[in-house]
């Protein structure tokens, strides 16, 4: 008996972790680095305007993203590693469907105005309305700016630090808001200079949890149906926040 609860505790430990981790990220990629590394030349001034630039042109032109994904993360409340792996489709402005199959099934979509995250194997379910949630509403604004490679917005968020690296250009957004302080310490960003698109990143939350995400084989201008961003519930799922908010 005592085995079997510390076996579900572990399980809901780790289905809140990739929740969380949905809502206060999930996008990207295969090279995750800290930007403080003597082998990165931190950018400045008019290099780091045009570098923005050009990423924001070879963004300008790409409506959405089909990827595999894996995760590694290092929870403080949790004695091992946990690696989670499934795929992503992402498309603009504000639609996202992310499907993990190990260790845990689950699905999360944001059609833009809610954001669901469902286990099948559980028959459970949590429900977010974007406006009214801090961190689902968050998590497709963070999505927004790392696709649209805006300097302006994310300094309207971050303090934005930028680095040339062997791999590409490494962005380092630290909050600026208390709020997202509480969530997020800092988020270092890998672009692909060549794309324009994200290749990497790590997470770092206020308690020391890191969650570094890989894509691979990452497809541009996938063609998507809307109704893929919406999940319908059997009639026999349990809803497990009743739409609470969380922004308190």
């Amino acid at each position: 008996m005592l085995k079997s609860c510390v076996s579900r505790g572990k399980k809901i430990n780790l289905r809140t972790s990739t929740a969380f981790s949905l809502l206060i990220l999930i996008v990207a990629l295969p090279f995750a680095v800290s930007a403080s590394d003597d082998h990165f030349q931190e950018i400045s001034g008019n290099e780091k305007k045009e570098i923005l630039k050009r990423i924001g042109a070879l963004q300008k032109d790409i409506h959405s993203i089909r990827s595999s994904v894996t995760q590694e993360k290092q929870l403080s409340a949790m004695k091992d590693r946990i690696y989670v792996e499934g795929r992503m489709i992402m498309a603009k402005p504000d639609m996202l469907r992310w499907e993990t199959v190990k260790p845990h099934k689950s699905i999360t979509a944001i059609d833009g105005r809610t954001m669901t995250v469902y286990y099948p194997d559980e028959k459970e379910a949590q429900v977010y309305t974007l406006s009214e949630n801090f961190i689902a509403r968050n998590t497709m604004s963070f999505f927004t700016i790392a696709m649209g490679g805006d300097l302006n917005e994310m300094e309207k968020r971050f303090a934005v630090n930028m680095f040339r690296g062997d791999n590409g250009i490494i962005f380092k957004l630290t909050p600026l808001s208390r709020i997202a302080g509480r969530y997020i310490s800092s988020l270092i960003i890998n672009y692909d200079e060549a794309t324009g698109l994200p290749k990497g990143f790590e997470i770092t939350t206020a308690k020391g949890d890191r969650t570094v995400t890989t894509l691979a084989g990452i497809q541009s201008n996938y063609a998507v149906d809307p109704g893929m961003f919406k999940i319908k519930l059997p009639d026999d799922v349990r809803i497990t926040n009743q739409f609470e908010s969380n922004d308190n």
